[in-house]
């Protein structure tokens, strides 16, 4: 069986390698096989030789070309075949050697799915070159019960710059791509984020909550953006809750009651459905909207942002990617319970300022006067 798994896998990536376009060596392949093919119907072939050995062989067609213009054709569509062959070889070799030396770093976040019988690590394909490195990072230990243990679950995942760096060693980053994915609260997703930002090329995979498998996001752009909605009453606030309906519409009677006085700026796609978000230039565009966003509020004197973020993980991921503590207001990621008073009954600090990460609880104090 892993023999067979194992041919199978060569022969895909053979499949892959040869169907890629623009190269020429399979141009040149495939041209002079197509004129060998022609030439060979209604030719004959005499060789001659001794002791089995061939020494010259002669062409002769009743097609019009004569015998040595169409030896020499023959000849030279030969040539170019084995030409093409040995560059396709060469191509491939060197992109195996390439492969070597690229790395593949894998961090799946395993927090409130339990996934370890479908890795992230299995379910990536063939094609993405590089040793594949397993950096995993399980915190399920801490959130699966209750009340969960969100300053442990931090504390493990603080972890994962450091581990990315053992792992890469002295490889240029240039030759290394962490691949993320995860099932976790929102807070720590933005968090896992903010600390891939430095680790250079990064692909997003996300789980595929019906087919129970992991996905990339290589569907076409629908072209949902934002409808932003709140920016006018932001005046010189201080404090300002940014609210994002990406993947559901954020509970904005759940806002009123946990934000006593906040504005209250929205960012909300036409109809937000879960499991939805599946192109890349989708989740780029809204991460921008979401950029300029912070930078308005930033440029309007906001020191404090309450972020109440409805949205897949790879959206959660690449926003805490895109978050600039250094130019941006300090942001508080909330955790939804609506079971709860408040409910949003706790945040996560983003590092700003030399200050690490923090979880908070909600203090009563914000809640607004009727549910106090």
């Amino acid at each position: 069986m892993k023999n067979s798994n194992w041919l199978r896998g060569l022969v895909e990536q053979v499949v892959v390698f040869l169907l890629r376009p623009r190269h020429l060596g399979v141009a040149l392949i495939t041209a002079s096989s197509f004129v060998l093919v022609s030439l060979g119907s209604g030719f004959d072939i005499k060789a001659k030789g001794l002791a089995g050995v061939v020494d010259v062989l002669e062409f002769s067609t009743g097609q019009g070309l004569t015998g040595h213009l169409l030896s020499a054709v023959t000849y030279l569509m030969c040539a170019t075949w084995l030409a093409g062959l040995v560059m396709v070889v060469m191509t491939y070799w060197r992109e195996r050697q390439d492969g070597d030396a690229r790395r593949v770093l894998v961090v799946e976040l395993r927090g409130l799915v339990d996934t370890s019988d479908r890795p992230l690590l299995g379910s990536l394909p063939r094609t993405l070159p590089g040793q594949r490195h397993d950096c995993s990072v399980n915190v399920r230990p801490y959130l699966s019960i209750n009340p969960p243990q969100v300053e442990e679950a931090l504390d493990e995942l603080m972890h994962i710059r450091r581990q990315l760096r053992q792992v890469r060693g002295d490889t240029s980053r240039a030759n290394v791509t962490v691949v993320a994915g995860g099932v976790m609260h929102v807070p720590l997703q933005f968090y896992v984020g903010t600390l891939l930002d430095d680790e250079g090329a990064v692909l997003l995979y996300d789980w595929e909550r019906t087919e129970k498998r992991w996905k990339a996001l290589n569907e076409a752009d629908d072209d949902s953006r934002f409808n932003i909605t709140g920016l006018e009453d932001v005046a010189d606030a201080k404090e300002v809750v940014l609210a994002v309906s990406a993947s559901y519409k954020v509970a904005m009677t759940d806002i009123a009651v946990t934000f006593a006085d906040l504005p209250v700026v929205h960012l909300a796609r036409e109809n937000p459905l879960p499991n939805a978000l599946w192109s890349e230039a989708n989740q780029a565009a809204l991460t921008q909207q979401f950029l300029q966003t912070l930078g308005f509020l930033a440029n309007r004197g906001a020191k404090t942002v309450h972020l109440v973020l409805a949205a897949p993980a790879t959206l959660c991921i690449r926003f805490g990617m895109a978050y600039d503590h250094r130019n941006m207001p300090e942001l508080r990621c909330y955790q939804r319970d609506a079971g709860q008073l408040p409910p949003y009954p706790w945040s996560v600090r983003m590092p700003k300022d030399g200050q690490s990460v923090q979880y908070l609880p909600t203090p009563i104090s914000t809640l607004a006067p009727a549910a106090a």
